[in-house]
């Protein structure tokens, strides 16, 4: 990460940001920039960390000031209009603005902005009235292109414009195009937080990140492509540096919850959660995935008490409905938690986590067809969503359509290639397909990828064992064995690798380490306890 400015700057950068973002009704970025600026690290937490405040000393750029003020505009038009915008009147704030637009910059985005949001809701009005309508698009986007399009070859288009003239590029599938205007935007507003958001969809990691601008706010753009990228990792890494300058910053603290939630560091993740609610009890982003750690690690009361808190907080959200229908999945009310994950999306249509946590409650319910047109529903709004893409695998794997489930299953891996449970999964496919070579390919991969159920080093033991490569399955066999024991699990697995191993240091006339082996099968009731006895009367010729 390349240096910082001066906490001073920052705020001054912040602050500015803030109340022009809000001024032009630009209430996202507002929101995010003023989070921000509230998260920001104060002397006197300086004052209890010498290392922190060591850390910014030399990480700071003294060069850096910003020197924008910021002039409210006192135009009487103006001003009525953007009440008329806060009412959603869009078309009459349009028209009170018309003879301002080639006058006054301000004016010009609020004309063309309102006309865009006064599409989007004819455009959500579509939708709710023809619930089976995907195709409904903004009606005022053919109108917004032609006009802003001339005025962008004529160079008349200031930043705000130019963000919205991105918009429509990007709406209209002109995502080249869109992402030159995005990055032209940055240049001249740094810290427009959704544009960024913005280059997160269209860059990939293939892409040269030279074109963005070299200022302190692509440090947060970069965090955050690491997480869209699931480099979780990076991302903490780099999140946690920042967080020497955001010491409150609920974003930040968001964003490395999410990433050890991620990479499967559940407790991790809990604390990291915990301490965002602690500074900020009244959000309602995110905690659909804190809940489904707490539903992962069968936590009943504290869901129920994070039902109860987001119900009270705002009851009206899709997180909210989430949080309430994994509950009732917990408490195994299916029928319940199907209810709410329906109501979610009601209120958002896209709400990708309703999608596939209503597929995971279906496929309990055994009805099959619902799952998959749930999972289905969910990989149409993000064709890169894992989640769907395994479920939909795991359907079609329970009918036994392993051909199928291989296909779904492989496009979670193209998704998360460093995701051991879905190399795991196709594994298990190749192996019910009685294709020994691919199935060990796989599992070698989840191994590979650390996989910390430790499923994949006993499938391959096994494996190996099955293909006469009897070193590799003796090697395998004892990490199965070292991880069991250091996990202090005891179950099949357990017995299966006593048993192997017991025999193969038979055979090499290891009789220490087979007696041991076979002492502790006696541990066992059933057909364990006459391995051991088999294997001892062996020993004692």
């Amino acid at each position: 990460m390349e240096s910082m400015p001066k906490l001073s700057e920052i705020q001054k950068e912040l602050q500015y940001y803030t109340r022009f973002f809000q001024e032009n009704k630009l209430y996202n970025s507002s929101k995010w920039t003023g989070e921000l600026l509230l998260g920001l690290t104060q002397e006197e937490d300086l004052q209890q960390s010498q290392f922190a405040m060591q850390f910014i000393q030399n990480n700071t750029d003294y060069n850096y000031h910003f020197i924008r003020e910021f002039v409210p505009e006192y135009n009487d038009i103006i001003l009525v209009a953007r009440n008329l915008f806060d009412l959603r009147e869009f078309k009459k704030c349009a028209s009170l603005l018309q003879n301002l637009i080639h006058k006054n910059e301000s004016a010009m985005f609020l004309y063309y902005y309102s006309q865009y949001m006064y599409g989007e809701l004819r455009k959500e009005e579509e939708m709710f009235e023809n619930e089976n309508s995907k195709t409904a698009t903004n009606p005022e986007l053919k109108l917004l292109e032609r006009e802003l399009s001339k005025l962008y070859n004529q160079k008349h288009l200031n930043s705000l414009n130019l963000y919205l003239y991105g918009l429509i590029l990007k709406d209209t599938m002109r995502l080249r195009e869109a992402r030159e205007v995005f990055i032209q935007v940055l240049h001249q507003l740094p810290c427009f937080w959704s544009v960024w958001l913005e280059l997160c969809k269209l860059l990939t990691e293939e892409d040269s990140l030279d074109e963005l601008p070299n200022h302190w706010m692509k440090s947060f753009w970069s965090s955050n492509f690491n997480l869209e990228k699931f480099k979780n990792a990076n991302c903490v890494e780099q999140f946690q540096t920042l967080l020497y300058y955001f010491r409150n910053s609920n974003f930040i603290i968001n964003q490395i919850a999410n990433a050890y939630y991620n990479n499967q560091e559940f407790e991790l993740s809990l604390e990291w959660f915990e301490r965002l609610l602690s500074i900020d009890p009244y959000r309602f982003e995110s905690l659909d995935t804190y809940s489904n750690i707490l539903y992962i690690k069968e936590n009943q009361g504290e869901l129920a008490n994070l039902a109860l808190q987001s119900f009270t907080n705002n009851k009206y959200v899709p997180e909210t409905c989430c949080v309430v229908g994994n509950y009732y999945s917990l408490m195994n009310e299916h029928a319940k938690a199907i209810n709410y994950f329906q109501r979610a999306l009601k209120l958002d249509k896209d709400c990708l986590a309703a999608w596939t946590l209503m597929g995971h409650e279906y496929l309990e319910m055994k009805n099959v067809a619902s799952a998959i047109q749930s999972y289905r529903n969910a990989v149409e709004i993000d064709p890169k969503d894992f989640r769907a893409w395994y479920g939909l695998g795991q359907t079609y794997a329970l009918q036994g359509m392993n051909q199928y489930a291989l296909y779904y299953f492989s496009r979670a891996v193209i998704s998360r290639p460093k995701d051991a449970r879905m190399w795991n999964a196709m594994a298990e496919c190749y192996d019910k397909m009685d294709k020994k070579n691919e199935s060990m390919k796989c599992y070698e991969r989840a191994n590979q990828c650390k996989d910390k159920e430790g499923i994949a080093i006993h499938q391959l033991a096994k494996l190996y064992d099955a293909v006469g490569k009897t070193e590799k399955a003796l090697s395998a066999f004892e990490e199965s064995l070292r991880r069991k024991d250091e996990e202090q699990i005891v179950d099949k697995e357990l017995s299966e690798s006593l048993v192997y191993l017991a025999r193969a240091f038979l055979r090499r006339g290891d009789k220490e380490r087979a007696m041991q082996m076979a002492k502790r099968l006696y541990d066992f009731n059933g057909p364990e306890r006459d391995e051991a006895n088999l294997i001892m009367s062996q020993l004692n010729k």
